[in-house]
């Protein structure tokens, strides 16, 4: 690094620096480590504060370096933490934390990018349902994409009540595994949260009339009605028996359904991978979400009318309205330069919670581990 961007401390008046200067920091020494080499050492001249280059690293306070791009596609591949942990040869918690790193990444790649979007579409808005911790403990997770780029805007979390038929035992375990459930979130809540994203998008839409498309849920009309929206929303309501194919309103949150089910090891039905915490789980799902937003072709095979309007290299960002160059300054430095929570711009009070790990987890009491960088 040639010079640092900004102060890390969060209360300089330097920290939120956005244009090149040399002006405000001095050089302070240096020192050697056999895991980095040469780092330079800086102090600011406005708070005094002293820091180096590791400060502005994405392996700030990590012992040994792995493969942060490696591990990423591993991850959109459906490859288990403790696949990844054997190849790179370290232990799974390890693996974990630099889940979470990448996480954070994602989050503040997706925030700083979906605050560029002019919604120019209809909005489509479900869930799907898997389950973390165990089987007792369903949830149900919110989507919120737009109808013509499957753009995922947004997404939120529910817990569930387990459903089905059970036997006699099975419902005395119930009983016992409801009483661990310290705090959940409702349905309602959740969705709640997804209309305050659709209230955000709205404006800055280009349009005058906009339409949101869900599920018969009548909690979903609930909310909805209670939102206080315009007449310029309007709530469509689908049958979710109807055919999944392109000609459905719902195609696109069904057609991520089947991506995350396919891509992310621990929703793939049937499975030993399952989530053991409901963070770690939200986490995997936003570095899904930046892979298919904004690296993943939006048609590999379009067809005759898809090339009207896109091209084949074309992302599902870019459909939404977000330019090609500011994605790619973005991913430039995803796996190096580290994001600060203090400099993001948060539409969202559940992308906060998700960065520090504020989301309950079924049968814990105690609340989740958050190192002091993060907070920076």
């Amino acid at each position: 690094m040639k010079y640092p961007p900004f102060c890390p401390n969060k209360n300089c008046s330097m920290h939120h620096l956005t244009h090149k200067s040399t002006l405000w920091y001095t050089m302070s020494g240096s020192y050697t480590t056999s895991v980095f080499g040469y780092i330079k050492r800086f102090r600011c001249r406005k708070c005094n504060t002293r820091f180096s280059e590791q400060s502005f690293s994405l392996d700030y306070s990590v012992k040994r370096r792995l493969p942060y791009d490696y591990i990423f596609k591993q991850l959109k591949s459906a490859a288990g933490i403790r696949d990844i942990a054997r190849d790179l040869r370290v232990s799974p918690t390890t693996i974990i934390n630099r889940i979470t790193r990448l996480s954070r990444q994602a989050q503040a790649v997706h925030t700083s990018l979906s605050n560029t979007v002019c919604l120019n579409e209809d909005l489509v808005a479900d869930g799907f349902e898997s389950f973390a911790v165990s089987q007792y403990f369903p949830d149900n997770i919110h989507l919120l994409a737009g109808k013509d780029s499957q753009y995922m805007y947004s997404f939120d979390y529910a817990h569930l009540r387990r459903k089905g038929r059970m036997t006699e035992h099975q419902k005395k375990v119930n009983r016992i595994m409801k009483k661990r459930l310290i705090s959940g979130i409702s349905i309602t809540k959740s969705f709640t949260n997804i209309c305050q994203q659709v209230d955000i998008l709205l404006q800055s839409r280009v349009t005058d009339h906009s339409c949101l498309y869900t599920d018969e849920k009548p909690q979903y009309r609930r909310v909805i009605s209670g939102c206080g929206f315009s007449k310029s929303l309007s709530h469509i309501t689908v049958n979710s028996k109807v055919a999944r194919t392109l000609t459905n309103d719902l195609f696109s949150v069904n057609y991520l359904d089947r991506e995350i089910r396919k891509d992310n090891a621990n929703h793939v039905r049937e499975t030993v991978q399952f989530s053991r915490n409901v963070n770690n789980d939200l986490e995997r799902l936003s570095i899904y979400r930046l892979y298919h937003n904004y690296i993943k072709p939006y048609r590999i095979n379009p067809t005759k009318k898809d090339e009207d309007y896109i091209s084949k290299d074309e992302v599902h960002g870019q459909v939404a309205g977000i330019k090609r160059e500011l994605i790619a300054a973005e991913l430039k430095t995803l796996f190096t330069r580290r994001r600060f929570y203090s400099r993001i711009k948060w539409r969202s009070f559940q992308e906060m919670r998700l960065w520090l790990r504020g989301f309950p987890t079924p049968g814990k009491l105690m609340s989740e581990y958050v190192p002091l960088y993060a907070w920076a």
